[in-house]
């Protein structure tokens, strides 16, 4: 540009437009802005877009002061703030959390009569939430669906329904989820594991089957994620045999394959509860899809230990024998010399066979620390 200027050739605003965006792309926003007052002292053309530009340089590096600092120089210039200056300094003001001079732009916006759009609405709301004021960001909401020209878009209600399920207000999100439906959008799996997630913060076990099943109908395949969280639900609730009987039939019937984490999560649920038998089942379902690592072993006999579980660590070492799973000999012992401190022979007998199939020498010492063995509850 500058070789430009020195053969007297023509700068138009696309040119200038261009090796601003330049600047600014490359992190010279410092740079853009010598180059703006000097087009500007030169009579260049400098337009709206021009300091759009230099104004989402600045909100980048949230430099907000800078930006307003701009959109003044912009006004007084005569230069009328387009639908995209608002949104870049509201954007700014938000992902710096100023959210009172975002409200005060907003307000502005709306005294000048400036045209609003799904983008800014939806800014303004994803600000309210991320500040967790929820009932400033419906009533943005509420705001926007009563403007006829302006329709909620898939990401504002993926907003609203993630907040208001981490806020546990469900009624609220089922609501939203009606409206979108209503709208013609399709939820995708985010929105739906969302919405399990508020169920599980709730202990809704019937609200959870209800959103799950609606997840299915809408065509939509669950994941890891989504059994993650029907496993939250289930073990909240205590229905450890509807979480096993999920596992067992509802990945294969949508052709999931289940991750390890799935499986240790739930039995990891059971331990926590008491619930050895069930402790045994998972075990076993999880055996039918891959074999346990020594460090998965290590965390389920641990646990055990911790809860006093003798009887089912040393079931669990018994199943694992008769697969020749990969078991760490400390982590047997453990569980041995655990059993002999509390006097249960029939266990410790137990486990003696089972490191003998596995090959694990059972006259090796093993001291047990205070905290490795927690008194009977």
């Amino acid at each position: 540009m500058e070789e430009m200027r020195q053969q007297e050739l023509e700068i138009d605003s696309i040119i200038f437009n261009t090796v601003l965006a330049t600047c600014v792309w490359a992190d010279e926003v410092e740079k853009a802005k010598q180059l703006l007052c000097e087009m500007d002292r030169v009579g260049c053309v400098i337009d709206v877009v021009s300091y759009n530009t230099l104004i989402k340089g600045y909100a980048t590096n949230g430099k907000v002061d800078a930006c307003f600092e701009l959109y003044d120089q912009m006004s007084a210039r005569g230069l009328q703030a387009s639908q995209v200056t608002f949104g870049i300094l509201l954007d700014g003001c938000i992902n710096n959390h100023q959210m009172g001079r975002a409200t005060k732009l907003f307000d502005k916006m709306l005294e000048t009569g400036c045209k609003l759009n799904t983008v800014i609405y939806t800014t303004l709301i994803k600000g309210f939430t991320r500040e967790g004021k929820m009932n400033e960001a419906m009533c943005v909401y509420r705001q926007m669906v009563q403007d006829k020209d302006i329709v909620p878009d898939l990401i504002t209600f993926a907003i609203l329904l993630k907040a208001n399920c981490d806020e546990g207000r469900l009624e609220a999100a089922l609501e939203l989820l009606d409206a979108m439906l209503s709208l013609g959008l399709k939820p995708d799996e985010v929105i739906f594991n969302n919405l399990l997630s508020g169920c599980a913060k709730n202990g809704s076990y019937e609200l959870a089957k209800h959103v799950y099943e609606n997840m299915l109908k809408s065509g939509i395949k669950p994941s890891n994620a989504t059994f993650s969280i029907l496993i939250r639900v289930y073990s909240q609730c205590k229905l450890f045999e509807d979480a096993v009987e999920t596992l067992r039939s509802q990945p294969k019937l949508h052709a999931v394959e289940l991750e390890p984490r799935i499986f240790t999560q739930l039995i990891q649920c059971c331990i926590r509860a008491r619930h050895g038998r069930w402790v045994v089942e998972v075990y076993e379902l999880m055996l039918e899809h891959f074999m346990p690592t020594t460090a998965m072993h290590s965390n389920m006999l641990g646990m055990c230990l911790k809860l006093n579980m003798f009887e089912t660590a040393s079931e669990l070492l018994e199943i694992a024998a008769k697969r020749q799973a990969l078991v760490d000999v400390r982590d047997a012992l453990m569980v041995l010399e655990g059993a002999r401190r509390k006097r249960k022979t029939v266990c410790a007998r137990s486990v003696e066979a089972s490191m003998q199939a596995l090959g694990l020498d059972a006259k090796q010492p093993v001291l047990l620390s205070p905290a490795d063995l927690e008194p009977e509850k």
